[in-house]
């Protein structure tokens, strides 16, 4: 059993200020979701030319390393990687629409000689720390993604409340009130009659 407000001509201008208040909420969150989603819009090319430029830089540092291990050995590179310190510095950053990371001291280069290791593990080490930094940019991006499009359905769900539950209860709690009011009036009006005759 819902609960029925006190039927009177206060009661009746509150919730039709507040129906209104509750149509503006609506508007702006409507507002705030169409944005959200123009924003997720102008983000999906920009994930897509990441995805294709990652995806063909990680080709190129492969290849180049698939010749470096050819022409310098398996044991040699495992050496090589042995030398080569395996931390790295992030830190995390505000990049002002979300948190970011920030890599610092990336994989110093091993110590090895340019003239007897292959150049092409040179340019696979060199093109991989660039690589790196755009696949930091896309997880960002990624994740700002995943948290405009949370946004829009928590926005989504705000406002199907609203439509679906807030207005049509104090929509009808209004009707109610109009119908109790009128009702008092009529009889109101039929003891004024009655009275005046007797």
């Amino acid at each position: 059993m819902s609960f029925k407000p006190p039927p009177s001509r206060l009661e009746l201008i509150r919730l039709r200020r507040q129906l209104a208040l509750f149509r503006r909420i609506r508007k702006t969150l409507e507002d705030a979701r169409n944005s959200t989603i123009q924003r997720i819009r102008a983000l999906i090319p920009d994930l897509e030319k990441l995805r294709r430029e990652i995806a063909d830089s990680f080709t190129e540092v492969a290849d180049n390393f698939k010749i470096a291990v050819a022409k310098s050995g398996i044991d040699r590179i495992n050496l090589l990687a042995e030398l080569t310190p395996k931390t790295v510095e992030t830190k995390i950053v505000d990049k002002g629409t979300h948190l970011g990371l920030e890599i610092r001291n990336f994989a110093g280069y091993p110590v090895y000689s340019i003239i007897s290791e292959a150049a092409e593990l040179d340019v696979a080490l060199s093109k991989m720390k660039l690589l790196i930094q755009r696949l930091v940019e896309f997880a960002e991006k990624e994740t700002l993604f995943y948290v405009l499009l949370n946004r829009v359905r928590e926005y989504q769900r705000m406002i199907n409340a609203i439509d679906y539950v807030i207005i049509p209860r104090i929509e009808e709690n209004i009707r109610y009130i109009r119908l109790a009011l009128d009702e008092r009036e009529r009889e109101e009006i039929i003891r004024r009659k009655i009275t005046t005759q007797i």
